[in-house]
């Protein structure tokens, strides 16, 4: 029973017994049966207190949270003691830790209300270390001594926060001159010239969300949300469509994507078709991409492997799979420093979205900075020269229903030059051993 209800009886019965003229004895025992409702109603109250108290669980207390959680404990020892394991435990540097508290920390820091509020640097922590080990939420709580519904609040507000500060300064602006250079970068490295990037796309593997049935079911028999990204020749993303349902393919996907509808009414800012070489055809700057996608005059996509191939669309098929590579190593980076993409992510499909969103950020985020330093202080990613090695299978044969694609006479002709260039002026010594052994 409520004890408000329990009151108004005692109220009640009180004002009674004051009005109604009794014995000695009959006012006796109505005040004891009135006395015995407010024991009553008090130890509902003292019972309600009790209760209340357990809205924090000891082990998750203040107090608690500093003698025994790992932010004020284990990352301290860390931080100031070892730096080889703050980075293995976080995936980024101190320096570059307190960099991004700078930016992030105001955004995440709350009010003091009734207690005191869980730091901004303990926020960044919960959600990178979450990030990085792709443990439960429940894990992290126990770590951090934070309740498990605070970790996985602080983990969707934090990733929604690290995208909304990041993502306009690790991304390039979308203007000619961010074109020219990642074209210039892909044809120094990667020998493919007129390539502003690489487009693939990547399941991410989620809990199956309730009542959805089969929209996030992928042909790898998992439910999953798409990352479709394009990524330059320095491992880094450029353009990125997140949270399209599983069971779409990577073309559907980028058709009704917002850079991909920029792509088709020619909103993308590209630079103007010129000559690779001064007797050759004016090329434009196209994207490189798998069977997965429609060949047009902006994107190139490998001769069908159904029929047989001469030597030129062998050599053509070959460089592109070089550069293509670059969107498999990208993927499998990432992947690897946030393991968060090594499971199933346990969450609902909005905060999956928020968490590739920061992990991108992320990506981009250290590599960025780590540019800055000497080689071999790289530790994110290490850029190797690359002569005549080529990773094997770096080129996926697709299903015949991909092979239909329709593409019109221009985008046939635009892969055409780029295949007649790289058999002649563009070649390169390597490649002729590949073509003859039929290894790409």
């Amino acid at each position: 029973m409520d004890p408000d209800i329990v009151l108004l009886i005692i109220w009640k019965r009180w004002r009674k017994w004051k009005k109604m003229k009794q014995t000695l004895q009959h006012r006796k025992v109505g005040k004891r049966h009135i006395l015995k409702l407010f024991a009553i109603w008090k130890l509902m109250i003292e019972e309600g207190k009790a209760h209340d108290k357990m809205w924090v669980r000891p082990i998750f207390r203040e107090r608690q949270r500093f003698l025994q959680g790992a932010s004020d404990n284990l990352v301290r020892e860390m931080e100031f003691e070892d730096h080889e394991m703050f980075y293995n435990y976080c995936r980024i540097s101190t320096e570059m830790f307190h960099q991004l508290l700078s930016i992030v920390g105001p955004f995440i820091e709350k009010q003091y209300v009734i207690r005191d509020p869980i730091s901004s640097r303990t926020r960044l922590l919960v959600c990178l270390r979450y990030l990085a080990s792709g443990d439960s939420m429940a894990s992290i709580a126990y770590s951090f001594r934070i309740g498990v519904n605070t970790v996985s609040k602080i983990i969707s507000e934090t990733c929604e926060e690290l995208w909304n500060t990041l993502h306009k300064s690790v991304f390039p602006e979308i203007k000619e001159e961010n074109w020219l250079r990642i074209a210039n970068d892909f044809a120094i490295k990667w020998n493919f010239p007129h390539c502003i990037g690489v487009i693939d796309g990547k399941h991410v593997i989620i809990q199956s969300p309730p009542h959805s049935g089969s929209t996030f079911y992928n042909y790898k028999e998992n439910h999953s949300i798409n990352l479709l990204a394009v990524c330059d020749a320095n491992y880094c993303f450029t353009l990125v469509d997140i949270g399209g349902e599983g069971r779409q393919s990577d073309g559907g996907i980028f058709t009704h994507s917002n850079f991909g509808q920029r792509f088709q009414k020619n909103q993308i800012n590209l630079p103007q078709p010129r000559p690779i070489e001064a007797s050759g055809p004016a090329l434009p700057f196209v994207l490189v991409a798998d069977e997965a996608f429609a060949l047009t005059h902006y994107m190139m996509r490998p001769y069908p492997r159904s029929g047989r191939l001469n030597r030129q669309r062998k050599i053509f098929n070959y460089r592109l799979s070089r550069a293509r590579r670059m969107i498999e190593s990208v993927f499998g980076i990432l992947a690897a420093k946030w393991r968060i993409y090594r499971r199933p992510i346990i969450a609902s499909v909005s905060t999956a979205v928020k968490i590739v969103q920061a992990t991108v950020c992320l990506h981009n985020f250290v590599i960025h900075n780590e540019n800055k330093l000497p080689l071999s202080e790289r530790r994110y990613c290490r850029i190797l020269s690359e002569g005549g090695v080529m990773t094997s299978g770096a080129l996926q044969e697709m299903n015949n229903a991909n092979r239909t694609n329709a593409y019109t006479r221009l985008a046939s002709r635009i892969r055409d030059d780029f295949a007649t260039y790289f058999e002649n002026n563009g070649a390169v010594p390597w490649q002729w051993e590949k073509v003859l052994l039929n290894d790409f």
